[in-house]
């Protein structure tokens, strides 16, 4: 164990003369979030549940961490995630069945399968559409609620498909 120091005897030394004791005092530590910014988070996601935090951010002045920490921890809400539904018509069964059936019709050609390569698919939509993956609602409990949306709205499909035949 190491001697205390000239610097650490003065200071206490200091100390014991200004507050009469060597307790360490209280340090100031992380500043709390005030009440009004507290205030301010809640009503702001009140409004509009399906707001980022990014964005709450930007709009109250506050920092992003602090946002989240306000909401999980002061006001105990959780984000929640949206789930996709499609709108069901009464010809979509049908339309399955024929694909599936013509599905079948090219697998009895010995040659279809063999040269066939699927690749990946990309959507992209003309409404501008955001992805759900990055849509979240706050709340205090999970509001079950299902998001749909029209099956042909306008959007373009990228797909690729590799064909290769022996010769």
């Amino acid at each position: 164990m190491q001697p205390p120091t000239r610097k650490s005897i003065c200071r206490w030394k200091h100390q014991s003369e200004q507050i009469g004791c060597l307790c360490k005092g209280k340090s100031s530590g992380r500043p709390r979030v005030s009440e009004e910014n507290v205030r301010r988070n809640q009503e702001s996601f009140e409004r509009s549940p399906r707001k980022s935090t990014r964005r709450a951010s930007r709009e109250l002045g506050i920092p992003q961490p602090t946002v989240w920490r306000v909401l999980r921890r002061c006001l105990l809400i959780k984000p929640y995630r949206l789930q996709l539904v499609q709108a069901v018509r009464p010809n979509d069964k049908r339309k399955r069945v024929e694909s599936y059936d013509l599905m079948l019709q090219n697998l009895e050609d010995d040659t279809f399968l063999p040269g066939l390569i699927f690749s990946d698919e990309a959507t992209f939509h003309l409404s501008g559409r955001v992805n759900r993956h990055n849509v979240r609602l706050w709340g205090l409990q999970n509001p079950q609620e299902a998001l749909e949306h029209e099956r042909d709205s306008p959007k373009v499909n990228v797909f690729c498909a590799l064909s290769q035949t022996k010769v």
